[in-house]
């Protein structure tokens, strides 16, 4: 029988230990926040990225115990400390499993519906809980509640018993003084050992998840495609002529997600729009699934049934029934009939025109069109801004 772990053993035990305590105080800190608090939201993420990573290193961590045999107890301890031991370590692996996929459960079952993209760039699937999988809005708030209170219960039996586990190795440690943890622990001996390049598993995980994590806030930090376009429209009129330039049809809107501003466009847009005194006319399409936040994640939440259910209502359009000129000459007021998700709703705004270009802004309520119903208000405001520009015929 061995003396010591492995290396590979040993580096999966004190990385996971490291994840396992990190996700422990940053799960007890986002309790502390407002549901509405923006660094929650983006804690949650990150969150749900190392529980997952702790979930897949623990399976590994699982298999290698499996077919590596530990070294044995030592034989002065008693037949009780034994089981205890045991006992420890078989429950906190059951514990290391169950807590990340009570998680996956929870948000797999959310009436959010936020898609999962590990540290920002893996995609992550969501277990067969939602409402396209045959479970009601009220059944998937019952499962999610009850994975919510399981994550808790199990996360604070964990630290329980780690802090158990700990006591043990440091009263072996000190005062038994039989220098049990140094079985768990890199000598000499185990650098000298060739068994030492497994430890390069786990070590390459951490290292593609840090990669993942920089990856990702290099990302963030960059303009999203909204901002890039409106910088490019902003340059385009302050170098253009008095005469009137040719623009693209553009649709974005604005939201406010956990406080916090949410800009977007559509890439995929139609605008007609004809001003003439023998008839203005103002008509719109817009493929909702060509959304575009510069965030992966919510691009594609934003498209799910919940939301602009684009699979059975890919388009969202608008017609006017009035186009009359306001205060100036260059304002007019349109009336008309806007459609998202199949729901029609009368809407009312001012467009401005000068040089060849029309351009718009106009809230309207979500929760009106059957946008994102169902206790989603926490997190996303009910009001979102539409803009629009396109060129007059």
């Amino acid at each position: 029988m061995p003396s010591r772990y492995t290396s590979v053993a040993i580096s999966l035990h004190w990385l996971i230990a490291l994840l396992i305590i990190g996700l422990i105080a940053i799960g007890k800190y986002m309790d502390g926040l407002e549901e509405t608090d923006h660094l929650r939201f983006e804690l949650i993420q990150w969150h749900k990225s190392f529980g997952i990573l702790v979930l897949l290193l623990i399976v590994i961590r699982i298999l290698w115990r499996l077919t590596h045999k530990p070294p044995q107890l030592t034989v002065a301890m008693a037949a009780w400390e034994k089981f205890a031991a045991s006992a420890t370590h078989v429950l906190l692996y059951l514990l290391m499993l169950a807590i990340p996929i009570s998680g996956w459960v929870m948000v797999s079952a959310s009436p959010l519906n936020l898609a999962t993209e590990l540290f920002g760039a893996v995609p992550w699937p969501h277990l067969p809980l939602g409402t396209a999988d045959g479970y009601s809005d009220s059944t998937r708030e019952t499962i999610a509640g009850g994975a919510h209170q399981a994550h808790h219960l199990l996360a604070n039996g964990l630290l329980a018993l780690v802090i158990l586990h700990t006591a043990a190795a440091l009263r072996h440690q000190f005062i038994f003084k039989d220098n049990l943890i140094s079985r768990m622990w890199i000598s000499d001996e185990h650098r000298m050992r060739a068994d030492l390049s497994h430890a390069l598993v786990p070590g390459v995980l951490l290292a593609a998840a840090l990669g993942l994590f920089l990856w990702e806030r290099s990302a963030s930090e960059a303009p999203t495609q909204a901002q890039i376009q409106t910088q490019a429209q902003t340059q385009a009129q302050t170098e253009a002529s008095a005469s009137p330039v040719a623009v693209a049809d553009t649709v974005g809107f604005t939201a406010t997600q956990m406080g916090e501003p949410l800009e977007g466009t559509f890439d995929t847009v139609a605008i007609d729009l004809v001003i003439d005194d023998a008839g203005s006319s103002l008509n719109a399409t817009v493929q909702t699934a060509s959304v575009n936040t510069g965030d992966g994640q919510v691009d594609s939440t934003v498209v799910t049934a919940d939301w602009f259910a684009s699979d059975e209502h890919p388009e969202a359009q608008f017609s006017s029934t009035s186009i009359e000129p306001a205060a100036d000459a260059k304002t007019y007021t349109v009336t008309g009939t806007l459609v998202i998700r199949g729901n029609s709703q009368p809407v009312s705004f001012l467009m401005s025109v000068a040089n060849g270009t029309a351009s718009a802004s106009f809230a309207i309520n979500r929760e009106d069109f059957g946008v994102g119903v169902g206790g989603q208000d926490e997190f996303v405001e009910s009001e979102i801004t539409i803009r629009f520009e396109t060129a007059v015929n």
